[in-house]
């Protein structure tokens, strides 16, 4: 089974303004769309359901985890964007699995918003983007999110690492370690790690050794990370036995599907070639494309199965 675990369906002039278009071209889409081969234009980050069913068809992927966008500073927020989300699920419900993306700072209205996204539409998790409203992971108005979503017993995806947004203490915020105070606050939370941290994937790596209902997704890391690191990483995270709490994302529509199918599968040849023990296996391999995913949400039975001892100092 092959799951993509980080996708974004967003609609024009509703949760995806046309001055944000416009700023993600100016600042980091220059050039031709890939699923137009015209020039980006604010629109374009805005794909139908049918498009995203095709290239999942054509990627030969069988689920995908379907996200939206929280940025409040842009307006790029809409409160009943669950009944959306809904209507894509319902449409392939055996293709899709949806999230709702929240405002992170929305407090208890916000909570309860997400609980009648859960228990009314049947949507699966949370996912959150609190550096992009200025404020850090740890921020304590969070805190009713992490609580509901830990008494609806779903999983969070908050995005971590980095962004390109203007304003803000972004960069700092996003540092995956200040999610050790949610995990400390919220034990029985099961927390996905967007894009692993990027830079800080390493302490990354510790901290899901230290929290086994801690997870990383890897969006966006082709088109910036090269196969060196990728290799570097991963092979860390079998050493340290969390290689199979690693899952597949992309940040479609911003990007293909092509770019991460292509990257993740030439990890586990690498290791062999450069000598990058513990070697990474087409199995390991496998479990990131689909396998651990499937396990995260309830599609697979939830067996740890360790690949690697976890090392704790003595």
């Amino acid at each position: 089974m092959v799951i993509n675990f980080h996708v974004h369906m967003m609609r024009y002039q509703v949760d995806w303004p046309r001055e944000l278009g416009e700023f993600y071209i100016k600042e980091m889409f220059q050039g031709d769309c890939w699923h137009t081969g015209k020039p980006w234009r604010p629109e374009d980050f805005c794909v139908p359901v049918e498009r995203l069913i095709k290239d999942m068809d054509a990627g030969k992927i069988e689920k995908a985890v379907v996200l939206g966008v929280g940025y409040m500073p842009w307006n790029a927020y809409e409160p009943n964007s669950a009944a959306y989300v809904k209507s894509m699920v319902d449409k392939y419900p055996d293709r899709l699995v949806g999230f709702y993306t929240g405002n992170p700072t929305g407090g208890y209205e916000e909570a309860k918003r997400l609980e009648t996204a859960v228990t009314k539409y049947g949507l699966r998790g949370l996912k959150m983007l609190p550096s992009y409203n200025y404020v850090a992971l740890n921020d304590r108005r969070i805190w009713p999110l992490y609580d509901a979503a830990q008494a609806l017993k779903v999983p969070v995806m908050v995005h971590t690492g980095w962004s390109a947004m203007p304003k803000g203490k972004m960069l700092a915020y996003d540092h995956p370690l200040y999610l050790e105070d949610v995990m400390v606050d919220f034990p029985d939370l099961t927390l996905v790690i967007g894009h692993t941290g990027f830079m800080w994937a390493e302490e990354v790596i510790f901290f899901m050794g230290k929290f086994r209902n801690v997870w990383g997704d890897f969006a966006y890391w082709a088109e910036g990370i090269p196969l060196w690191k990728v290799a570097q990483v991963w092979s860390f995270a079998k050493k340290m036995g969390v290689m199979n709490r690693f899952i597949w994302g992309t940040d479609y529509p911003y990007v293909p599907f092509t770019n991460g199918l292509d990257l993740f599968s030439k990890v586990a040849a690498y290791t062999h070639k450069h000598e990058l023990e513990p070697f990474i296996t087409e199995e390991d391999q496998a479990g990131f494309f689909g396998e651990n995913a499937a396990r995260l949400l309830g599609l697979r039975e939830s067996v740890e199965v360790s690949n690697g001892p976890v090392t704790g100092c003595p």
